[in-house]
């Protein structure tokens, strides 16, 4: 059954859901938010947005495999482990650049990887799990 509201409304709440999760992703370090709630959030809004149209424009959506989100999530992580370790530093060890006038801090890259992880793992359990059932097809 197609619903033309239902459709433009979770439309709407899938970007408003995405726009909240990078506002937490980027306030999360010293606040409440980060990493870990923000992919949970973003993954929220596409699970809904799945509901309704399914698991294939999820991945129209996405345009790519959420395997290879959950292995850029890993290796966003893993680069803000090492790279103190290049400077001399214990791993994990908080470093900060300035890039044009704004710092940035390795902390904020660990937190980017920790986000696309998680809602690539939430995305990729949540889409197998609807075609196993042929949700919404």
């Amino acid at each position: 059954m197609k619903n033309l509201i239902l459709e433009k409304i979770v439309t709407l709440f899938l970007y408003i859901m995405v726009g909240f999760a990078f506002f937490l992703l980027f306030r999360g370090h010293n606040r409440p938010g980060g990493g870990f709630i923000a992919g949970i959030i973003a993954s929220a809004g596409f699970l809904l947005y799945g509901i309704v149209f399914g698991s294939e424009k999820v991945l129209e959506k996405l345009r790519t495999n959420p395997r290879y989100i959950i292995g850029s999530g890993l290796l966003i992580s893993f680069i803000a482990t090492i790279l103190p370790m290049m400077f001399g530093n214990p791993p994990l060890t908080g470093m900060w650049f300035d890039v044009a006038g704004l710092y940035l801090g390795s902390p904020l890259l660990f937190d980017i990887g920790v986000f696309v992880l998680v809602f690539g793992v939430i995305v990729s359990i949540f889409t197998n799990i609807m075609d196993v059932l042929k949700w919404n097809s």
